[in-house]
């Protein structure tokens, strides 16, 4: 196949016009490296930490790469989306990649642009062309119809619109050039030779073609320039920065949130981040990398509830800063949005550029609490901690009273025990949760486990604390429970607080404390496997709706462990339906970040919220695995005693089930 089966090059445009063309796309180049360098210069004004540095794992580095840039897992989970995405995202690579190797060919860097390589090169063009067309008029009826819309700001659905218009004309100029002499070879170009019948049928071939072809051309072309010029001050700098941000984000558990450095507080004379600068610049950077496809707003609980909180807005406020001194807090983002985050963690799951939100909030949280702007029962839960360790402000040495009548040894009377039962805030001073945490005791008994626990030694992880932003509090607890639990030398810690089971496994370990840490729904589903823990058979069982901790499905994705123990034939053989949201997409109850301790409007209660989901799968049982969510939840079954619906944990219904238990 020879060297005749190719085209020309810009084939009718004039020497003028080829100038304009250059002229042009130095501008629109100009507009694009500037824009670039300021934000550039942005990212520079944050701070650099050590866990910043470039040394990034090559294998972790390809392997974010393929996973969030060329297969865009986190997108899949919307499967329509993502083959819309996909055809969009795979079709401007290829074409920009077509127009690379059609300018090597022109400027005579290499010679290859003709016979079969043109012609694959030709169906190949033309099919992610189309696909690229294809995707951006579905994004136009997403826009339209889907539950789930992007970004509705003007500038992004003109940016839909131009990127269509680039496609289009990109084909009609194709089509006009093939309708000027129609080549048999072009029918490769299989959307350019339909598009060149469609010409010729209304009289454009030959001559004709010329006036025709230039002016589309020229629509074409600016359509390109304006483009460059707009990607770096439109959500179009998520091309270039998005992948760049996945590169350099190792992903982590979302649970654990970095410690705040006092000598860099020190140093610095500030805590928490109160302007732009103070962010680090990684994460600067992450801020330009948002799709604008709120995702995150549209799983978040808070905005759901009607909250002023958006995390889209709060990642968009911040990159819009300046990086100067202006503050962030009050006019830019208030108090009230940043307490209204639950740090359930749907935002970050969801993000599919690997944004930490929740991060951001918590940073901005800790400013707060450093000035002070910490009120109400909040404020009396961080000082009760601080004060007695636990945010009920009880005496500790009433912190075992819940074992009264079981005979539980403490890790003092019995050392080095199978199992260290953390019992947590909430299991050991809470009426309704003491009941949850005598369950637990009742089966590790029956499955003969050889377990302690703690005792007054015990005191609060620390987890409000570090939600809530008052860090200090948060690394005194954590280095005193840390020096405890080194000293008892656990072979195993089994917990069922969903909140102390992610700080003691993920954030400990930045405190000299690295434990073998599980939850209670996992340790059970481990007992009931290796047969050490038998059951009575259920009959005619009522179906249960399983609530999953946030801070055990979706921050630890353990969303397995309750439905084996409760499915299983060898658990508690119960019926399962699940509710619209459910798993590692689960809806939160609204108790993490401290919230649990805050006053909330009653028509915008996120417990009320998840409350009706789970009403709609017709259960007569919520199972939980979590202190909060059980508080949350039988405080909304409180406000609906009609329903009949009753909330237990799956240590409860376990027990129930336990031989000589009774029905």
């Amino acid at each position: 196949m020879g060297e005749e089966v190719t085209r020309e090059i810009l084939w009718n445009i004039g020497t003028l016009s080829k100038a304009a063309m250059y002229g042009l796309f130095v501008v629109s180049m100009g507009f694009l490296l500037y824009g670039l360098w300021g934000r550039i210069r942005f990212w520079q004004s944050g701070t650099r930490q050590q866990d910043e540095s470039p040394s990034l794992d090559p294998a972790g580095v390809v392997g974010r790469i393929v996973r969030h840039v060329l297969l865009e897992m986190r997108i899949k989970r919307l499967p329509s989306a993502w083959v819309s995405h996909m055809a969009l995202f795979f079709g401007f690579i290829v074409l920009f990649i077509g127009t690379v190797l059609v300018a090597i060919e022109h400027y005579h860097i290499a010679h290859f642009f003709y016979g079969r390589f043109y012609l694959v090169a030709s169906l190949l063009l033309d099919l992610f062309g189309l696909g690229f067309v294809v995707a951006l008029v579905v994004a136009m009826g997403r826009r339209g119809f889907s539950r789930v819309k992007p970004s509705s700001k003007p500038i992004d659905a003109a940016i839909v619109w131009l990127l269509l218009l680039i496609g289009l004309t990109g084909f009609a100029v194709e089509g006009l050039r093939i309708a000027y002499d129609r080549p048999e070879f072009e029918t490769a170009s299989f959307v350019g030779w339909v598009a060149a019948s469609a010409f010729q049928a209304v009289g454009l071939e030959g001559q004709a073609v010329r006036p025709w072809h230039v002016a589309l051309w020229w629509v074409h072309m600016v359509a390109v320039f304006v483009f460059l010029a707009m990607v770096p001050y439109t959500k179009l700098l998520h091309f270039l920065v998005a992948p760049l941000n996945i590169a350099i984000s190792p992903e982590q558990p979302t649970g654990r949130l970095k410690p705040v450095s006092l000598e860099a507080v020190e140093q610095s004379g500030r805590f928490g981040v109160e302007k732009a600068a103070d962010f680090t610049q990684r994460q600067l950077l992450s801020f330009d990398a948002c799709t604008h496809c709120r995702r995150c707003e549209e799983a978040c609980p808070a905005f759901a509830t009607d909250k002023p909180l958006s995390p889209m807005r709060v990642v968009h406020d911040i990159a819009r800063a300046s990086a100067g001194d202006g503050s962030l807090h009050g006019d830019v983002i208030s108090a009230e949005t940043l307490w209204s985050c639950t740090t359930c963690g749907a935002c970050v799951y969801q993000c599919p550029v690997l944004i930490h939100q929740l991060e951001a909030i918590v940073d901005m949280r800790r400013f707060l609490v450093g000035e002070g702007q910490v009120l109400g029962s909040a404020q009396a839960a961080l000082r009760s901690i601080a004060a007695t360790g636990n945010p009920w402000g009880l005496p500790q040495d009433e912190r075992a009273d819940w074992a009264e009548g079981l005979d539980i040894p403490t890790i003092d009377e019995k050392p080095e025990p199978e199992v260290l039962l953390w019992v947590g805030c909430a299991g050991s001073y809470d009426r309704r949760n003491q009941q949850v945490t005598r369950s637990l005791a009742k089966i590790l008994a029956a499955a003969e486990v050889p377990f302690a626990i703690l005792g007054t030694r015990e005191r609060c992880t620390g987890d409000p604390c570090r939600r809530l932003g008052d860090e200090f509090t948060f690394m005194e607890l954590a280095e005193q429970n840390v020096q405890t639990l080194n000293q008892a030398k656990p072979k195993r810690i089994v917990t069922q607080c969903a909140h102390c089971f992610n700080t003691l496994r993920n954030e400990y370990p930045d405190f000299g404390g690295s434990f073998d840490v599980v939850h209670h729904t996992q340790f059970i589903q481990e007992l009931i496997d290796s047969g050490r823990l038998k059951l009575r058979s259920a009959e005619q069982a009522a179906p249960v709706a399983i609530h999953d901790p946030c801070y055990v499905a979706r921050h630890n994705r353990l969303p397995d462990p309750p439905r084996r123990v409760l499915a299983s034939q060898h658990g508690a053989a119960l019926p399962i339906v699940e509710p619209e949201h459910h798993g590692e997409q689960t809806f939160c109850c609204g108790a993490g970040g401290g919230r649990m301790w805050m006053e909330e409007d009653i028509d915008k209660r996120v417990n009320f919220a998840r409350w009706e989901q789970l009403k709609r799968t017709g259960a007569q049982t919520v199972a939980t695995g979590c202190p909060y969510c059980m508080t949350m939840l039988d405080d909304a079954s409180k406000n609906d005693e009609a329903s009949g619906l009753q909330v237990k944990d799956v240590a409860e219904l376990i027990a129930e089930r336990l031989p000589g238990a009774a029905d």
